[in-house]
């Protein structure tokens, strides 16, 4: 792999870091798997090497040891990330591995941490989108399927617990709501799913070793997390952490202004439905009319539009208190709706995505209490992405924008994961191209602030200052804040206190004006 210098600008000093980043498109590591035995008393510690092929441009996301701690299980990625195979090899023939079954899709196979061998049959569970939703399988070690565990247009979002002794595979999943994570188990011999979760939200939930009780960290629009005790019917047997807010809770004062959002869909331009959730001012008058943040991130495996606590939603109440309403719309490309809906951005970054957040935007305008003319959109990461394409693509649906460490020419970001959307540079050079702010920046007319972190290891500063060389030399006004020291999550109080506060004075100057 290249070795690379990365700078990394503080406020007393630049540090020079050597770093192998492997930018799109560059040579990855070689890659090779072996098997350790540690020394005894008559015997030294030797490593033995597991045969992965000739083919060495491989990615191994996944390694795991079999009950019998004697065979070893490992995930044969390719480079394109459109095949994924479990290969299964014993201790003492690790020259001879076997593939057990393949993942195989035109675009790219998502990675998951459902694999799971029982430990009282040879039998594994694992996990498929093979159907076009991620759902279990149980299989024979030698890859013959068995029985589809789940099924239907919703996803399993993880394997949680195998219950052997009570033949319940416990997994989280969205069948429930696409918008919320919940608890269910089913047969592994095959039957119906029960939703062991109850309350509506989000339900992450970490079992015991050896028996089916677990810890439910659980939140909600309405609720701050929450841990609790449950058995394995989902019922409460004690509090860990209530967190519930009562007078001494420190969010007691403030929720009588905290606002819930309404939820909705619209459909975007090929028929799938779009969720969007709208937030309103506690003092929401419908007779006004209100300027509006569309806050977005809009990159695959996130997904914003959930019945879920947030940290990044304080600010979204603090601009309501402000007389903003703040909306958010998942576009094609997020988690959680199946291959159809996410495979629409592969090997063009920017084209779908900006597409949707625009029929988000003429949903708005055909609300009687939004001010059309005052639509801003503010992002971070791939969000600050989606900001500069949207500003720059549609300058007449958006007056402002706010771009936050953005990704602005994938060639500067890593191979796993650009190539995984846009291929290879060299399969996919108009790919890359189209995907870029770059080719963008002539439509760019007003009402730009981009804030990057000066230290950031993950989006690379570089990735700003492309954009800010290029508005330069087309004569465009814009604005800019970079922090020096800091990393991509902008982290520390004095930092977010500055840039939130610079935030609301760009909004406030951008859709208010003199008011």
């Amino acid at each position: 792999m290249e070795l690379v210098t990365r700078n990394e600008i503080y406020a007393d000093g630049i540090k020079l870091t050597q770093q192998r980043y492997p930018y799109a498109g560059k040579a990855n590591v070689k890659i090779a798997l072996g098997v350790v035995s540690l020394a005894t008393a008559t015997e030294s510690a030797r490593t033995e090497w597991v045969a992965l092929g000739q083919n060495q441009d491989i990615y191994l996301p996944r390694v795991n040891w079999l009950p019998d701690s004697q065979t070893l299980s490992y995930q044969w990625q390719s480079r394109d990330q459109q095949t994924l195979k479990l290969n299964i090899v014993a201790r003492g023939m690790l020259d001879s591995p076997k593939t057990v079954l393949t993942e195989t899709s035109a675009a790219w196979v998502n990675l998951t941490h459902s694999l799971h061998f029982l430990k009282n049959s040879e039998q594994f569970i694992w996990a498929s989108e093979r159907d076009g939703f991620n759902h279990l399988y149980l299989f024979k070690q030698d890859g013959t399927l068995i029985r589809q565990l789940t099924q239907g247009q919703w996803v399993v979002d993880e394997v949680e617990y195998v219950d052997e002794q009570g033949n319940w595979v416990y997994f989280s999943g969205r069948k429930t709501s696409a918008l919320e994570q919940h608890l269910y188990r089913t047969p592994l011999t095959g039957g119906n799913i029960e939703q062991v979760s109850e309350r509506a939200g989000m339900h992450s939930v970490v079992f015991a070793d050896n028996k089916p009780v677990y810890l439910d960290y659980f939140n909600s629009l309405s609720q701050p997390p929450q841990i609790s005790l449950h058995d394995e019917k989902g019922q409460q047997l004690n509090w860990v952490a209530q967190n519930r807010v009562d007078n001494n809770h420190p969010l007691y004062p403030y929720f009588g202004l905290w606002q819930l959002p309404e939820f909705g869909q619209v459909p975007a331009n090929d028929g799938q439905a779009l969720h969007y959730r709208l937030f309103k001012p506690a003092d929401f008058d419908g007779n006004k009319r209100y300027p509006v943040v569309v806050r977005v991130y809009g990159g695959p495996h996130a997904q914003l539009v959930v019945n879920s606590w947030s940290s990044h939603d304080y600010y979204t109440q603090y601009l309501l208190q402000q007389g903003y309403l703040v909306f958010q719309l998942d576009n094609r490309g997020s988690a959680h709706r199946g291959t159809q809906f996410e495979h629409v951005i592969y090997k063009q970054l920017g084209d779908a995505e900006v597409d949707d957040q625009k029929v988000g935007v003429d949903f708005l305008r055909s609300l009687p209490y939004v001010d059309a003319n005052n639509i801003a959109i503010y992002g971070h990461s791939y969000g600050g992405y989606m900001a500069l394409m949207s500003l720059f693509k549609a300058p007449d649906y958006f007056k402002a924008a706010i771009s936050g460490a953005p990704v602005t020419d994938w060639r500067l970001y890593d191979t796993h994961y650009t190539e995984r959307y846009l291929s290879h540079p060299q399969t996919n050079a108009k790919g890359y191209e189209a995907s870029s702010v770059m080719p963008y920046v002539k439509g760019y007319q007003s009402g730009l602030l981009m804030y990057h972190g000066m230290a950031d290891d993950n989006v690379l500063f570089e990735n700003s200052t492309k954009v800010y060389k290029a508005l330069q030399d087309e004569g465009k006004l814009f604005q800019m804040i970079d922090y020096p020291g800091s990393k991509h999550s902008m982290r520390g109080d004095k930092v977010k206190r500055h840039l939130y506060r610079s935030l609301t004075d760009f909004l406030d100057r951008q859709l208010k004006g003199s008011e």
